[in-house]
C-alpha cells in the first residue's frame, strides 16, 4: 500500500481522546491565553506531550495528559481543542470520528459540566462547518471517581443525547475498577438508550471484555487481553461486539510487548469485527494513515482489508442507520474507484 493514497483514501475513527491528540502548537496558543508557561521550544514541548515507544506502563503513558489538562480548562481552551483534532481528521480524509473525553477533568478552574460539554460539541460543530468532517461526542467516566459523580456524567450524556454526544464510555485504571463495579451505573446507561462503548482488556484480564460484553457495551475499547481467553471469542462474534484496536498506543502501554504477541489477525480469524483507531494522536505520535500503515508492514493488509476495517467502523459507529448508508456507499465507491 502506498502512503498517498492511504492517506487520500476515506477513513472512519471511533477511538480518539480529545486531551491526548490536540497539536503541541494548538496547545502553546491555549496555554499562552491563559498565561501557562509551556517548555519554550517546540521540541522540548512535544517531547513532554510525546510518550516514548517504551513506556513502563499504561500510568507511564498516562502521565503525558498532566500538561495538557491544565490547559483546557476554560470554554475557550476545550472549544480549540476540539476544533483543533477535526482539523487533523480533515488533512487524512476522516469522514467521521468519534471524540472521547471525560468532563469531570476540565472542572479545575470551576466549569460547569454542561458548559464543558458544549464547549467541546462548539468547537466539534466548528470542525465539521469549516473542514467538512462529520463527528460526535463521547462523555467517560473516569474509574476512580466516585459513583455518583460519574452518574452525573451518565445524566449529562442522556441531555445532550440528541446535541451531538453519541454514546457513554469508562476510562481509566481498569485493573482496580473492574466492569462489574459500575453495574448500577451501566443499567442505568442502558436504561436511558445510551449507546455504550467500554474501555476493556487494556491491561488486567479477558474476563474484562466478556464482562464489558454482559454488561451491555457494544463495543470494547482496545480489548487486546481477550486473546488469552479464546473461550470469549464465539461472545464477541455473535453479539456483533467491535473491537476498536489501537496498535501503536497497544505496544506503548505494554500491553503486548512483540509483535508475534498482538492479536490483530488472531480475531480477525476468530470472526470477531475489528477497526482501527489513533487512541491519542499527540501522546502516540500517530495519525491513522500510521495505523494501517504499520498493519500493512505487520501483517500485509491490502487496501480491500482496509476498507473492510473502516466498513466494520461504519456498522458499529453510534449513529443512525440512514447516517451509516451514506458513509458505507462513500467508502465503497471511494475504494473502487481509486483501488482498482
Amino acid at each position: 500500500m502506498k502512503r498517498a493514497l492511504v492517506k487520500k483514501l476515506p477513513k472512519i475513527e471511533l477511538h480518539c481522546h480529545l486531551d491526548g491528540s490536540i497539536r503541541p502548537e494548538t496547545l502553546r496558543k491555549i496555554a499562552e491565553q491563559q498565561a501557562i508557561s509551556l517548555p519554550a521550544s517546540t521540541a522540548e514541548l512535544t517531547e513532554c506531550l510525546a510518550a516514548p515507544k517504551d513506556c513502563h506502563d499504561l500510568n507511564d503513558y498516562l502521565q503525558r495528559f498532566d500538561l495538557v489538562l491544565t490547559c483546557l480548562q476554560t470554554e475557550e481552551a476545550l472549544q480549540l481543542a476540539a476544533f483543533d483534532l477535526i482539523s487533523q481528521a480533515a488533512e487524512e480524509n476522516i469522514q467521521y470520528i468519534e471524540v472521547r473525553f471525560a468532563p469531570s477533568l476540565h472542572t479545575q478552574k470551576g466549569l460547569s459540566l454542561p458548559k464543558i460539554v458544549t464547549a467541546v460539541l462548539t468547537g466539534l460543530n466548528q470542525g465539521q462547518e469549516t473542514f467538512g468532517v462529520k463527528s460526535n461526542a463521547l462523555l467517560c467516566g473516569m474509574r476512580h471517581e466516585e459513583l455518583s459523580a460519574i452518574e452525573k456524567i451518565v445524566h449529562l450524556a442522556k441531555e445532550y443525547k440528541h446535541s451531538g454526544v453519541a454514546g457513554f464510555d469508562l476510562a481509566g485504571n481498569e485493573i482496580d475498577f473492574p466492569p462489574y463495579t459500575f453495574e448500577e451505573i451501566l443499567t442505568l446507561v442502558e436504561q436511558s438508550a445510551i449507546p455504550l462503548t467500554l474501555h476493556a482488556g487494556e491491561c488486567g484480564c479477558g474476563k474484562n471484555v466478556a464482562d464489558a460484553v454482559y454488561l451491555g457495551a457494544k463495543r470494547i475499547g482496545h480489548g487486546i487481553a481477550l486473546k488469552d481467553t479464546p473461550d470469549y471469542f464465539p461472545l464477541l462474534r455473535d453479539q456483533q461486539t467491535l473491537i476498536e484496536m489501537c496498535p501503536t498506543s497497544n505496544f506503548q502501554t505494554r500491553t503486548v510487548t512483540r509483535l508475534e504477541d498482538y492479536p490483530f489477525q488472531q480475531f480477525l480469524d476468530a470472526g470477531i469485527k475489528v477497526c482501527i483507531n489513533t487512541d491519542n494522536r499527540t501522546v502516540s505520535t500517530t495519525t491513522l494513515t500510521d495505523e494501517f500503515m504499520k498493519l500493512h508492514e505487520w501483517y500485509g493488509i491490502t487496501y480491500q482489508d482496509m476498507e473492510l476495517l473502516n466498513h466494520n467502523a461504519v456498522t458499529g459507529a453510534f449513529i443512525s442507520e440512514e447516517e451509516k448508508q451514506v458513509l458505507h456507499d462513500r467508502l465503497t465507491t471511494a475504494y473502487f474507484e481509486q483501488t482498482n
